[in-house]
């Protein structure tokens, strides 16, 4: 329950921080969305069940302030949250390049799967945001990663069946 809780206050987090602040660090008005990195590296430690619920949640949480279409952001966040968990089974997880570099990938993933979206139901995206993006949240993964990773690897955090 815990678990479930702490999660949720840090999508709200990461969810207010994005829409009120990140503004602020924009490069060339480009910036990260520190909810998608989160939900990739918390998909990456936890796996792909529960980074699925994360993901769609969290992707709920981005649709409200998405006025081009609803739904758009739970379908790709759900999508990348599958794959990053998929990747998550096959690494050493206290590293972290491949949550890094999967970041990068992810995140130009999610891109083009909201550009090719956009196109078809005939909304104006811009393609060039999608690499400073993936850039920007790279560099935003390198420094998330490892707290995230501390707080879902601590006893209280982790869910043990007792019989």
């Amino acid at each position: 329950m815990k678990k479930i809780f702490v999660t949720g206050l840090l999508i709200l987090l990461f969810l207010i921080l994005d829409n009120a602040c990140m503004y602020f660090f924009s490069i060339e008005s480009y910036y990260p969305s520190l909810l998608f990195v989160f939900i990739i590296c918390f998909s990456i430690i936890n796996g792909k069940w529960q980074g699925l619920w994360v993901g769609v949640f969290a992707g709920l949480m981005q649709d409200i302030y998405f006025t081009n279409a609803f739904g758009i952001n739970s379908l790709l966040n759900m999508v990348v949250c599958i794959i990053a968990g998929e990747i998550g089974k096959n690494i050493f997880k206290n590293k972290r390049l491949i949550p890094v570099a999967s970041t990068f990938g992810l995140t130009i993933f999610k891109g083009l799967g909201l550009f090719l979206i956009l196109r078809i139901i005939g909304q104006h995206a811009n393609i060039k945001a999608v690499f400073y993006d993936s850039l920007y949240g790279m560099v935003m993964c390198l420094l998330m990663y490892r707290p995230i990773y501390k707080l879902y690897n601590k006893n209280s955090m982790k869910k043990e069946w007792k019989f």
